[in-house]
């Protein structure tokens, strides 16, 4: 069974159970982390860098030379998987003890030997960023089994880079070295900028027809002025090319073209239904009679590795004259079709609800790795009221290779006490990638969207169907006709994971603009009256909305980071519609905003809830906001924590009668933001993650008027009212 997010109402602890947390937790931070230390040895309890003389290289740039660390700590001081350890016993015969030792972590031992190492490769960084005078020495300080090690690194001015000479004999090298470097005059010298412009050189080669040339024939000569600080650097071929004979020399400097390329299409030329040779060939880059190009094959790999039938791509060319390749691409085949199913239980507010799906997936529909997905799921609810609510989707879907996509969706809703609704949207969808851009396009080139409403009970009409009532247009027949475009930008380098990145996306999203302009040139609307076009005798909605979403990871080490979230969200409605369809507007709260209200329980602005339906239905709005911080520890293996604050809040555009206090005010708003904290566990099987979430409501808007918007005990802080319990598959943001 699979949990959705959900709220669970508890109810009031006892004071002997905060009294046992709190001695739990004094038991694990107190604990004798040297238990284990054998006589005459220390535990290294702390391992640090400390630079003296210069800015431009930070502690943090050398804590990763260090060959020996502390035991890993949560918050950046609590010894957790060491205290855990250390409540175990000798005897490890004992289950407790043998759970205890594998979940925990053993006490690292000082060694004199791992501290010289550090040093040694200290010194060696300190040489390779330019700094040849540097020195490296230790201070040390023992105390009850416990040694503290610093690291300090003294350094003096930088060697910089006096001249750059380019020496190479060939005359299509020279050009290219010289051509764009990376290396200028008067640069620090730094081996790692080195390193980048042999492989920038290296990979212009190949992309220019050079396939044997590789960034190893490349070296520096470095030399350098003691008293000046000054490196006179020339890059020139190892000597062991220079002296080679001119058979080696010509098959490095020959530009080579393709004559052919092949396929070996493993098992799939063997099923009864293959994937076509002119499927792969559209995904092909590399062109018989062209000359051969590095970035072509990489783009290639990109291309065919991105079809869902492809399991595995290898690519392989094969010198067949002097100046002439063939290409080899051999291919083997993926699972084609696949079926899911799944089942779930859902509790929220009370309500008690059973639902489940089916999905299957043709990744070959049409022998071209065209991917036909067909999703069915229906669910049934439970209402305390004595109620119930039906539901059933069904959706399908073609991605066509080039990331062209067409999809439809039919939804069908049934609340015997309120009304029966009927929506079916349909859209094509384009994503863009260049090979090697961090950049993500999506455009959405139509989206159609129909509501309708076959029936209404006369209860729920008086809620929602009120004039004055903002809601009234999203329970009325409305048809939406939107496009919209999104871009993301990723700075992840999956080769180096514990560098700290950001990801961007933003979106834009109108609806109804063209069938205005065509409504209006037919009829022209009158200035004096309030009317308003339809299709096919259907209202329908024009509006404009965009969203920014920022998120950034500093890491601090494999176990510990530190992670920043903003969101920002606006959507206006105009001509044809004076509000925003119920399904295009914002709302806040739940597992992934802030986390110390429900779901859909949030705002807008100051307006307060009273629980009914009313009120769940009008807590939406046309601008969100969403801060976020969240401090993420890898306790064990798969078990993760988390400690976060969230802050935000949705507003309306206008002021709407029904929801008293939900406009934006640029001189109110900040005073509007709902703020949250609380404390998370995560179980990250690489696949998927499982999280659980507990926030506490720490300032809450909707009480400005009762003045008890800090929820503090003398406030009257309650565990029903201001705390929330979410489970939710991934992480937040």
């Amino acid at each position: 069974m699979r949990i959705q997010q959900t709220h669970i109402t508890f109810a009031k602890p006892s004071k002997r159970w905060f009294l046992g947390c709190i001695v739990l937790l004094l038991l694990l931070s107190s604990c004798q982390t040297t238990k284990f230390v054998p006589e005459g040895e220390y535990l290294l309890n702390k391992a640090r860098v400390k630079v003296e003389g210069t800015k431009e290289v930070t502690s943090d740039d050398l804590s990763g030379y260090l060959r020996q660390k502390q035991n890993s700590e949560v918050f950046g001081f609590w010894k957790m998987q060491l205290n855990l350890y250390s409540l175990s016993s000798a005897d490890t015969s004992k289950w407790i003890n043998k759970q205890l030792r594998k979940i925990g972590e053993p006490p690292e031992i000082y060694s004199q030997m791992q501290t010289t190492n550090s040093m040694h490769q200290i010194s060696k960084a300190m040489h390779n960023k330019g700094f040849f005078l540097a020195t490296v020495d230790t201070i040390t300080k023992a105390k009850k089994k416990k040694k503290e090690v610093t690291y300090l690194v003294r350094s003096e001015e930088p060697y910089s880079i006096r001249s750059y000479n380019i020496r190479f004999k060939q005359t299509v090298l020279q050009s290219i070295a010289g051509n764009r470097s990376l290396i200028h005059v008067g640069d620090r010298y730094d081996t790692e900028l080195l390193d980048s412009e042999r492989a920038r050189i290296s990979n212009r080669m190949r992309a220019t027809g050079y396939y044997y040339f590789t960034e190893d024939l490349i070296h520096y000569v470095a030399d350098s002025s003691l008293r000046q600080h000054k490196v006179d650097l020339t890059i020139c071929l190892v000597k062991k090319i220079e002296q080679a004979p001119d058979s080696l020399k010509q098959k490095l400097f020959t530009q080579y073209k393709i004559r052919h390329v092949g396929f070996e299409l493993d098992t799939l030329e063997r099923e009864r239904e293959p994937l076509s040779l002119k499927a792969l060939r559209r995904n092909c880059y590399i062109k018989e009679g062209d000359i051969y190009n590095y970035y072509r094959v990489e783009r290639t790999y990109e291309a065919l590795n991105a079809l869902p039938i492809v399991k595995y791509i290898n690519i392989e060319f094969t010198r067949v004259s002097s100046d002439e390749l063939d290409c080899h691409i051999t291919l083997s085949r993926g699972k084609r079709h696949s079926v899911t199913a799944e089942v779930e239980g859902t509790y929220s507010a009370g309500d008690w609800g059973v639902g489940a799906g089916v999905g299957y997936i043709n990744r070959n529909i049409f022998h071209g790795a065209e991917v036909l997905s067909v999703n069915a799921k229906g669910s049934y609810e439970w209402r305390q009221n004595g109620g119930r609510a039906i539901e059933a989707k069904l959706d399908a879907s073609i991605t066509f290779p080039k990331s062209l996509k067409l999809n439809t969706a039919f939804q069908f809703q049934l609340r015997p006490d309120e009304y029966v609704r009927v929506i079916a949207d349909a859209g094509l969808t384009y994503s863009l990638h260049n090979p090697g851009s961090r950049w993500y396009h999506k455009f959405s080139l139509f989206d159609l969207g129909y509501v309708y409403l076959p029936w209404v009970s006369d209860d729920f009409k008086e809620y929602f169907l009120q004039n004055n009532n903002i809601l009234k247009y999203s329970y009325e027949d409305h048809f939406i006709m939107s496009w919209g475009y999104q871009a993301s930008y990723s700075s992840y380098r999956q080769h180096q994971p514990l560098r700290s990145y950001g990801n961007v996306t933003m979106s834009v999203e109108t609806a109804g603009n063209l069938l205005y302009g065509i409504s209006c040139l037919i009829d022209p609307p009158d200035p004096m009256a309030e009317n308003y076009y339809e299709l096919f005798g259907i209202r329908f909605s024009q509006y404009a909305k965009a969203d920014i979403d920022l998120t950034y990871h500093q890491i601090f080490n494999k176990l510990n980071r530190l992670v920043y979230h903003g969101h920002l969200g606006v959507a206006v409605p105009y001509g044809n519609a004076a509000v925003i369809p119920f399904e295009k507007r914002y709302f806040s709260g739940g597992a992934n905003s802030v986390r110390g209200w429900t779901m859909r329980s949030l705002g807008p602005g100051t307006y307060r809830g009273t629980g009914e339906r009313i009120d769940f239905n009008n807590q939406s709005g046309d601008i969100k906001l969403d801060l976020n911080l969240e401090y993420r520890i890898k306790i064990f293996k798969y078990l993760e924590g988390a400690a976060f604050t969230d802050a935000g809040n949705v507003w309306t555009i206008r002021d709407y009668e029904s929801q008293a206090g939900g406009v934006f005010d640029f001189r109110e708003f900040y005073k509007q933001i709902a703020w949250s904290y609380g404390i998370g566990l995560r179980l990250n099987f690489n696949y998927f993650v499982f999280r659980v979430d507990f926030g506490v409501k720490l300032y809450d808007p909707s009480r400005i008027s009762e003045g008890k918007q800090w929820r503090t005990v003398p406030n009257g802080l309650k565990w029903k009212d201001d705390m929330s319990l979410h489970f939710a598959i991934g992480y937040p943001f």
